[in-house]
Formats: structure tokens, C-alpha cells, sequence
């Protein structure tokens, strides 16, 4: 799945609800840009934006965490 894809196909995130690791991975890799725009910290001297790796660790648990107990309801 490339970057460009504007969505997750469905079958992706119900791999990835049952808990494939490959499917988890592609949800990862499709919201690494926004993760890593949301785990950018200021350092000083010469003022610069860097990726707060620690942060960005945080940020991705909490997603696989929200994977795993996402409910997928079919009506």
C-alpha cells in the first residue's frame, strides 16, 4: 500500500483488529508522516523542529493499542 492511497482498505483493518502483524504494520507505515508531524519538538541553539523519537514510540503504542480494541459492527 503506498503513501498515496487516501485510505486503509477494510480488509486491512479487520487483519488487523484479529491481530496480523503485517496488516498493524501497513496501518503503521500509512500514519507514519502524520505521527511523526505530531512528535516534533523544538531544540535550541540553533532553533530547529526534530522527531521526538520517545514521543513517537508513545504515539504508535496508543494506535496499536486503539487497533486492538477497535469493535468492527456489521449491521
Amino acid at each position: 500500500m503506498d503513501n498515496s492511497t487516501k485510505h486503509i482498505p477494510f480488509a486491512v483493518i479487520v487483519a488487523a483488529t484479529i491481530g496480523d502483524e503485517a496488516a498493524i504494520q501497513k496501518i503503521l507505515d500509512f500514519y507514519d508522516g502524520y505521527i511523526s508531524k505530531l512528535s516534533l519538538r523544538k531544540l535550541y541553539g540553533n532553533v530547529y523542529m526534530v522527531v521526538d523519537s520517545e514521543l513517537k514510540g508513545r504515539i504508535q503504542a496508543a494506535v496499536m493499542d486503539m487497533i486492538a480494541n477497535f469493535e468492527i459492527i456489521v449491521i
